[in-house]
């Protein structure tokens, strides 16, 4: 099998890619993905990430190494699996960042990323329910709508926000990050619209694409130094996919640096201790791995107040899903947080440097830290869940093996940075003071995680290292730069090979200011124009 490009992971970026170069008649496209088709109900349903992020089907199921950081623990670490990718199990939350973030990339050798070479490629993506704009787009593939239930509980929380002097904004994907909001989202119509639904599925007829699930990417296969495909595991037994142009590795932040590794591209040292014969020694593959940390805590409010603990049980649980079912609206369409807001720990800086997730719900967080199934709590919750929006910590991925189906080796290093454990601390106490201003303390909000007796800024730190969870947002691991470390040159070619690139959030030389899903819709986008030459 042959193909002029051969696309290694059907998530985000890979879906856009596929769809993007397909485009061009003159140009025959393979994508191969090592899960299903990515159809499920329970995708389709937005509140399903809740089973989907955990479902062996729909995820790599995978666990961190013991983290330093965290006391040693490890962490369910899940990225999607599927066409769709973790599009299809996200919080379906949409964030581009900040413009500072893309000009940040290029101060530091991503020549051609800054914002203003960007913020075209988001708005060509874009389809946004307000419409189009010089900030928005209003006619692309990816619908983006604003959270349509909302309740009094979350409007005490903005009422909240509002108090402590955080101003309200229209749309914290405009011009102005800063501020508190309800979020927008990849939904329309009440389903999810991942990046499959999006970009993929509606040029599956293509004739010069072919889409491969049910795959696995074993290696790059290289000629001397040059890629010239890939080997894959697939229900005929091991083959070559062959590429007469470009390989590019789409497959993200845990399996793009593997796949490069077992293909002798790494830290030399390591993978001949692995069995693997280096074909380029480049030690920052792997490397430079970063995600945000979620610090979660809980709620109580009285009984008469609005809360989905109650709405996502017993008849409640029934009565949404019928509502679902007939009319898609309801709690069933709610994403991972309804409202949020960007702040500043610090009134004298420039942009926002922490990031709230809220929602009126609450659970078991001791299940949650250990990954497994989380029970909500009898009573009426509510979850103020901030993280430090550019942490410092840096982590890694390296091999396990050289066995191609062995889970790599993932250590994130989370709040190992000074910085990152006084803005954790800040952002905790930050959310104590919302949930003591008037409109949440006439809902009786009283703190049940960590509660009273993490008082002092050592308790607080304790309580997150114990209990604080990953932003399923891991970055970085294939860097970009113009310096002679970088994994990968600013036109996303991996250094030291030829015919081989690599278009993922791997990429990111730094995490972004939010969620991440944007951005590596964005990458696919820009990735597609540097293959054409556009």
């Amino acid at each position: 099998m042959k193909a002029d490009y051969v696309i290694v992971g059907g998530g985000s970026a890979g879906c856009v890619l596929a769809a993007r170069l397909s485009e061009d008649p003159a140009v025959s496209v393979i994508l191969i993905e090592a899960g299903g088709n990515g159809r499920d109900f329970l995708v389709s349903m937005p509140a399903g990430y809740g089973r989907t992020v955990k479902q062996f089907g729909h995820s790599w199921h995978y666990h961190s190494a013991p983290e330093p950081g965290l006391g040693g623990r490890t962490m369910l670490v899940p990225r999607g699996r599927g066409l769709g990718g973790s599009s299809n199990i996200n919080g379906l939350i949409y964030v581009r960042g900040q413009a500072e973030d893309y000009d940040s990339w290029s101060n530091l050798g991503a020549i051609g990323w800054g914002w203003a070479d960007v913020a075209p490629l988001f708005r060509r993506a874009e389809h946004f329910a307000g419409g189009g704009s010089d900030l928005r787009g209003g006619s692309g593939p990816l619908r983006v709508e604003e959270v349509v239930h909302r309740d009094p509980t979350n409007d005490a929380v903005l009422a909240g926000f509002a108090e402590l002097g955080v101003p309200a904004t229209a749309d914290y994907n405009g011009a102005d990050q800063h501020g508190v909001f309800y979020y927008q989202t990849t939904i329309h119509d009440g389903r999810r619209c991942s990046a499959a639904d999006a970009y993929l599925r509606p040029v599956l007829k293509r004739p010069n694409l072919t889409v491969l699930t049910g795959h696995l990417a074993r290696r790059v296969v290289l000629e001397g130094r040059r890629a010239v495909g890939v080997e894959v595991a697939g229900p005929g037994g091991n083959q070559t996919v062959s590429a007469a142009r470009e390989v590019i590795l789409a497959a993200g932040a845990y399996h793009s640096p593997k796949l490069l590794m077992l293909s002798g591209i790494g830290p030399a040292a390591d993978l001949a201790a692995k069995g693997i014969v280096p074909v380029h020694d480049s030690p920052e593959v792997g490397a430079n791995l970063q995600d945000h940390f979620i610090l979660t805590m809980c709620w109580r409010l009285r009984d008469n107040a609005f809360s989905f603990n109650r709405e996502l049980s017993g008849f409640g649980l029934v009565r949404n899903m019928i509502n679902y079912l007939v009319r898609r609206r309801g709690a069933m369409t709610i994403p991972a947080a309804q409202t949020g807001a960007f702040v500043k720990s610090d009134p004298v800086l420039d942009r926002p440097d922490l990031q709230f997730h809220c929602l009126p719900v609450s659970g078991d967080l001791g299940a949650a830290a250990d990954g497994g199934d989380v029970s909500l709590s009898p009573w009426p919750g509510l979850t103020l869940a901030p993280c430090v929006l550019r942490p410092e910590s840096r982590g890694h991925v390296r091999l396990a093996s050289a066995d191609p189906e062995a889970v790599p080796h993932i250590v994130h290093n989370y709040l190992t940075a000074e910085h990152d454990c006084r803005l954790s601390v800040q952002a905790m106490r930050l959310a104590r003071a919302l949930a003591a201003t008037a409109p949440l303390a006439a809902l009786g909000a009283v703190e049940q995680w960590p509660g009273d007796q993490c008082a002092s800024d050592a308790a607080l730190l304790d309580h997150a290292r114990r209990y604080g969870n990953t932003g399923y947002h891991p970055v970085g691991t294939c860097r970009m730069g113009i310096d002679d470390t970088a994994v990968l040159d600013p036109q996303l070619r991996v250094r030291g090979v030829t015919g081989l690139r690599v278009a993922d959030a791997s990429v990111m030389p730094r995490l972004v200011s939010g969620n991440t899903n944007a951005a590596a819709i964005m990458i696919g986008e820009k990735a597609a124009d540097l293959l054409r030459a556009r």
